[in-house]
């Protein structure tokens, strides 16, 4: 899908509707009426391909209240800084709250419900996308060690600059790129003043009943719907890459492979002015000794693959050491059926406290004996207190573990099923803290926390693989028994 295609589509939908409201004379102005439903239209769809996976959304945001805090962090706007780490803390209410707005303002619009209400908040929500959209795409100018603010240390766009990765304005439905999407979001303004300009000529479908009846209903449906996949469930709809049936292993190789035979050219520019000569690396290699350096400036210039690259390139399991040895292969090489166990974020706290340490101390030998016959004379026994720090896990987790998920994981070893549990976020201690807790004597993994929310949104989720590909992914809240597990193990 392309936005242009998705564009085209809710014109036509936005033209069919708008007839329907020419025949039925309920419009005071055509081009007013088309404008109402295809930004209504279009409001509904981006609010409903987010609101089948609202903890994306909230990623999004965590990632730009982030950036926020550290570009307003050591300005003359640093006031303004600690609200953002506050607003973090409500990341999933600003979520469904920007969401289902979206979706109500966009039945508002061609309902013709409010007016002047209707007007004014779809101008200043396209506003506000601006101001994001804007952002995400102008840091692309900024290098990682100037701050926003600093304009005269802006350089060349580069992706790497970007704080925030793509604006996320539809989800995983739509990635665009951030000119497109500041652009886009820059067009709808225009809308926006002609709906505060031409607010009288707004049309009103239906009777006043009616028009708050459905405005009712879609915000509670609107809002329940959010809540569902917020806490509940999966996406109903999953527009991720590690979506269920996809073969994560073949898919990696493809990846992989088209990346490496990216198409490689150079880019010739005379220094006297003449015209520009762009060769094949093949091409340029047979004739290099025509272009001397003195005389012509060479740029390399990589192409696109063939294949878009996704976060499953970026698929990597290691071990739960300090070396953390990868351990992606042995996964995904995996021919038969096993269980995954994936916690991208565990909420923990920290506590420091005193621990007793012997150390021994041992008089030396006089005679020198074998590695298999020693005998060493204790000195001294000497005990000190250290401190240390204690992890301290949230109770809900542990239950949650405790009551359904190392069930599943005790069955799964039984049947002679690998059971891969990871964990993202944590600290190699953290980790065998973790199994300290949970009582595991098993070895854990772990993964990058941004890729773990991308693979399940649950945490902790429940996969079931199969020869590199995901069978299926459940939700803590709907964890399965081993009966519903089995039906899928063909």
């Amino acid at each position: 899908m392309t936005l242009i295609k998705l564009l085209s589509y809710i014109g036509i939908i936005a033209l069919l509707i708008t007839v329907a409201t020419i025949y039925f004379k309920r419009s005071n102005n055509y081009f007013i009426s088309f404008l109402q439903h295809f930004c209504g239209t279009l409001f509904i769809v981006s609010g409903f391909v987010k609101a089948v996976d609202p903890l994306g959304t909230s990623f999004k945001m965590e990632q730009y209240f982030t950036s926020f805090y550290y570009t307003f962090e050591n300005t003359a706007f640093s006031f303004i800084a600690p609200i953002f780490p506050f607003f973090n803390n409500y990341v999933n209410v600003f979520s469904i709250s920007t969401i289902v707005l979206e979706m109500v303002l966009g039945v508002m619009l061609v309902l013709g419900i409010k007016p002047k209400f209707t007007a004014w908040a779809f101008f200043l929500l396209m506003l506000f996308f601006t101001i994001l959209t804007g952002f995400t795409y102008l840091t692309g100018y900024v290098p990682m060690e100037a701050n926003f603010f600093e304009f005269g240390k802006w350089g060349e766009f580069a992706t790497s600059n970007m704080r925030v990765s793509d604006c996320g304005c539809f989800g995983d439905f739509l990635v665009m790129a951030p000119k497109t999407s500041f652009l886009k979001d820059v067009f709808l303004l225009i809308p926006g003043l002609i709906f505060i300009i031409y607010t009288r000529l707004f049309h009103k479908l239906f009777n006043a009943g009616a028009r708050l009846g459905l405005f009712i209903i879609s915000i509670i449906g609107f809002l329940f719907y959010c809540l569902n996949f917020m806490y509940w469930n999966e996406p109903s709809v999953d527009f991720r890459p590690f979506k269920e049936g996809v073969n994560i292993r073949e898919q990696k190789v493809k990846e992989q492979d088209a990346e490496s035979k990216r198409p490689v050219s150079q880019v010739i520019t005379p220094k006297d002015g003449g015209p520009v000569v762009t060769l094949s690396m093949d091409e340029y290699m047979k004739r290099f000794a025509e272009f001397p350096k003195d005389k012509f400036d060479i740029l390399q210039v990589t192409g696109e693959s063939t294949i878009a690259h996704s976060k499953i390139s970026d698929f990597r399991i290691t071990t739960a050491t300090e070396a953390g040895d990868d351990f992606t292969d042995q996964i995904l090489q995996d021919t038969g059926y096993s269980l995954m166990i994936i916690n991208y974020k565990v909420t923990l706290d920290t506590e420091m406290k005193m621990v007793e340490v012997i150390d021994t101390i041992y008089a030396a030998e006089d005679s020198i004996k074998t590695m298999y016959d020693s005998t060493r004379t204790i000195a001294s026994i000497k005990k000190t207190n250290e401190e240390v720090e204690n992890t301290i896990f949230k109770q809900d987790w542990l239950d949650a573990y405790k009551g359904k998920i190392l069930p599943l994981i005790i069955k799964a070893q039984s049947k002679k099923m690998a059971v891969n549990v990871v964990f993202g976020g944590l600290s190699v201690g953290q980790m065998n803290d973790a199994k300290a807790a949970l009582n595991i004597d098993f070895p854990v993994y772990q993964g990058d926390e941004t890729i773990l929310k991308t693979v399940i949104r649950s945490n902790p989720g429940i996969l079931l693989w199969k020869d590199g590909a995901i069978i299926k992914k459940w939700h803590i809240n709907k964890a399965p028994d081993w009966a519903e597990i089995e039906t899928y193990m063909k």
